[in-house]
């Protein structure tokens, strides 16, 4: 409980944002914020666990999405994924692309626990973008792997840690993984390169195939929409985080090192 009382009190800015519950009830303030951790730990979550009792999700939008919007999608998306457990969420909108925080407890009415995979949270991804859809913003979600990606954004948790003012454990780590690599000179390896590029061929394949049908439906603008998808996939970089942090200060220091001998 103590981890969600930080959690609610971080997402409603210590009780200055108005959260909404699974009931549609506003909560404002820490006496409100109070009462709904009262609430949770009837539903048998205890003060110190060592399971996770509480789901934070955050729903984000690009910058240019309708706030409201996206506010009344992940209302929509909360109330069908969450039927039978207690939730909170709540607006940002003090970044450039507007997000709704949600906070879900793991435990349901019956106390059985959800178990979400992976797959789970693609799936989500897929319901909310058609929460959006509802809303009339033209949203689709995709994996990274359809769209050429290989890093990772930013971890949530991660970034909030860092605004607090504090290094992460994450972060702790890169660095010593850093330093070893530049003391070694030596480029870590992409440690799922092989099975990277295979993905990327076969999605390749896919897009060729379902480019060629939608000439041949007549469809050449959506045809050439996918052509144009498929050639930045092949193009993107396979550059992993790690390799482009070495990267990075293996230029600088060269940089620098140019500028000296000039």
């Amino acid at each position: 409980m103590k981890g969600v009382k930080g959690h609610l009190e971080y997402i409603s800015r210590n009780g200055s944002l108005t959260l909404e519950n699974q009931d549609g009830q506003k909560i404002t303030g820490a006496k409100d914020i109070k009462d709904t951790l009262n609430e949770w730990r009837k539903f048998g979550i205890p003060e110190n666990s060592t399971k996770r009792e509480a789901l934070n999700i955050v729903l984000s939008m690009p910058p240019g999405t309708p706030p409201q919007a996206v506010k009344d999608a992940a209302r929509e998306f909360a109330r069908e994924k969450f039927q039978g457990h207690q939730y909170v969420f709540v607006e940002h909108t003090d970044e450039k692309h507007p997000h709704v925080h949600l906070c879900v407890s793991m435990r349901d009415e019956l106390g059985k626990r959800m178990n979400p995979r992976k797959n789970d949270l693609f799936h989500w991804r897929v319901l909310f973008a058609e929460k959006m859809r509802e809303q009339g913003v033209d949203c689709a979600a995709t994996k990274r792997q359809h769209r050429g990606k290989v890093q990772k954004p930013d971890n949530f948790i991660v970034r909030q840690i860092e605004d607090r003012g504090k290094l992460s454990e994450v972060k702790k780590s890169q660095a010593q993984e850093l330093i070893q690599a530049i003391k070694e000179n030596k480029r870590s390896l992409h440690p799922f390169l092989k099975e990277h590029l295979a993905t990327k061929e076969m999605i390749s394949e896919e897009y060729k195939y379902l480019a060629k049908e939608l000439y041949k439906a007549g469809l050449k603008t959506e045809a050439r929409a996918i052509s144009k998808l498929n050639q930045s996939v092949m193009q993107a970089d396979n550059t992993t985080r790690a390799q482009a942090r070495f990267d990075d200060v293996i230029g600088r220091v060269t940089e620098k090192l140019v500028d000296i001998e000039r």
